[in-house]
């Protein structure tokens, strides 16, 4: 038997700190999936039946150094690979030798100019160079998005928590709102399959406009609405994430003013859907491996207390010691898994 949607947290830090992150990842967690037990585990559900699509989340992705490998490794198996990112990743810095020989090239390029004015010149672009460098953290490069689309990335999908600066940096915890703009215009412009994924909360669902239209501007086929889940750092700041009803009756109005403005297609999450659009089949032939080994139904359980999956009948099985005990099975569920456990009853579509 198939699994139809795997999702695999392959590391738990992260450049962000965002309020509402379901695995408390962080730039100070060290817990990552090696890629050796990796290629093991994509190996065990190959033997069980293949794998039809696979999600790479974290944490951050792009911090795991082998990330491109793991990809390479499941296009091998030609199984559909979607990447999860928030678009940053650790700044690559020049050496003192590659500054020095990018002063010389200035002073090359200036030569011409009075001497009082090169200097000038030189100095400030030799400023605006290492102010850069100091950065930790930079957006996704050209050639990184063009290498992800040679290797057979069937599709990139952002955190977009925000179109303005301060709503975005506010909720993910960093200053790298203009780093993921940067990153999203690339990965759109090398012609990646891009989706951009939304949580209307408190402090962000009134930007939904202004979201749509930035994702026209860059291009994006797609957007995915989801539902605010409290688990993780969202659970400790759902007082001031989660919205109330006036608020989710105002964000279904926004919604439905500006659907039809986005030119791509807007695909909603399971939680904010009326209960007969679509089947669960979490647990099923749907499976989330968090970054300490963890197998889980869903991404909504991934700090569910596990003794209580365990009483409902869901096994929650581990692939460092659990691995071919893990079992995948067919069928739909007659109710969400993640509206019965934590009552979600708001629908916009």
């Amino acid at each position: 038997m198939a699994v139809k949607d795997l999702c695999f947290e392959i590391i738990q830090k992260c450049p962000n700190n965002c309020l509402f992150c379901s695995s408390c990842a962080g730039i100070d967690k060290n817990c990552i999936i090696d890629f050796e037990v990796f290629k093991k585990v994509i190996d065990h559900f190959m033997k069980l039946g293949g794998i039809d699509e696979i999600s790479f989340s974290g944490g951050e992705p792009f911090l795991h150094p082998n990330l491109f490998e793991m990809i390479m490794y499941c296009k091998n198996y030609g199984i559909r690979t979607v990447l999860f990112t928030s678009g940053v990743k650790y700044n690559v810095k020049m050496s003192d030798l590659e500054l020095e020989t990018l002063k010389r090239k200035l002073e090359e390029q200036y030569a011409s100019y009075p001497p009082s004015e090169r200097e000038k010149a030189v100095r400030h672009f030799m400023n605006v160079y290492r102010r850069y460098n100091d950065m930790p953290f930079s957006a996704i490069s050209r050639e990184e998005m063009e290498y992800l689309k040679y290797i057979g990335l069937d599709k990139i999908v952002f955190d977009f928590q925000g179109a303005e600066r301060d709503t975005y940096n506010d909720l993910m915890g960093s200053t790298n709102f203009d780093l993921v703009e940067s990153s999203m215009i690339r990965a759109s412009v090398v012609g990646l399959n891009c989706d951009a994924h939304f949580v209307p909360m408190k402090k962000n669902y009134k930007e939904l406009r202004d979201i749509i239209e930035l994702l026209n501007i860059a291009g994006f086929p797609s957007l995915s609405i989801l539902n605010f889940v409290p688990q993780g750092r969202g659970k400790d700041n759902a007082d001031t994430l989660m919205m109330n009803e006036e608020e989710m009756s105002e964000f279904k109005r926004i919604y439905e003013s500006c659907r039809y403005e986005f030119k791509g297609e807007i695909r909603v999450g399971i939680p904010l859907l009326q209960e007969d659009r679509h089947k669960c089949t979490a647990g099923l032939d749907k499976l989330v491996i968090k970054y300490d080994g963890t197998v889980l139904p869903c991404p909504a359980f991934k700090e569910y207390d596990i003794e209580v999956l365990n009483r409902m009948g869901i096994k929650t099985p581990n692939i460092y010691t659990d691995l071919e005990q893990i079992e995948v099975h067919n069928g739909t569920r007659s109710y969400p898994l993640c509206k019965k456990l934590y009552n979600f009853n708001n629908s916009i579509k």
